[in-house]
């Protein structure tokens, strides 16, 4: 390929396209069809309430709230989680009473919370240690779960993350 520029011929690289371009799509098409996307990781909804306690979104008129209904704060169930620093589950508080991290005994204590009519509690707010594993937390969900059904209470659960500060 030759070019002038002010009368002077120069001599420029002769560069085939049409190869290069065949390699560009051979490329593309080797790296489309050769594509695997990786498989989902045990993905799940999971519609998780405030940290603080759950309370009715949709407010009664003022002439039909009863006047002898409890705050949510006394309606709330407090829990407390710690871990150690392995994330293993050590200390399980329900109502400022410690109960054995066995789950039959958590599972007792929980009946006997949401089971007895006169008991205000409607839901729970569990606050959780950092450490604790994930597979620690979903145990103590599922037997949450399950007290809740057995008294046939709908599930209220909220979560917040326990700080060092504060006591269990």
């Amino acid at each position: 390929m030759r070019r002038r520029r002010g009368g002077i011929e120069m001599e420029g690289p002769d560069v085939p396209v049409a190869p290069m371009l065949d390699m560009a799509f051979q490329l593309l098409t080797f790296f489309v069809l050769t594509y695997r996307a990786a498989p989902v990781e045990g993905q799940f909804v999971m519609n998780l309430l405030p940290p603080q306690p759950a309370t009715a979104m949709a407010a009664a008129p003022a002439d039909a709230a009863a006047s002898n209904e409890l705050p949510a704060t006394l309606r709330t169930l407090p829990v407390v989680l710690r871990a150690d620093d392995a994330g293993r589950l050590v200390q399980v508080n329900v109502a400022d009473v410690d109960v054995s991290n066995d789950p039959a005994a958590l599972q007792e204590e929980l009946d006997r919370h949401l089971q007895d009519p006169d008991s205000p509690f409607d839901q729970t707010l569990i606050k959780v240690d950092p450490n604790l594993r994930y597979a620690e937390l979903m145990t103590v969900i599922d037997a949450f779960t399950n007290a809740f059904i057995k008294a046939k209470k709908e599930p209220k659960l909220s979560f917040d993350e326990l700080r060092g500060d504060e006591g269990g």
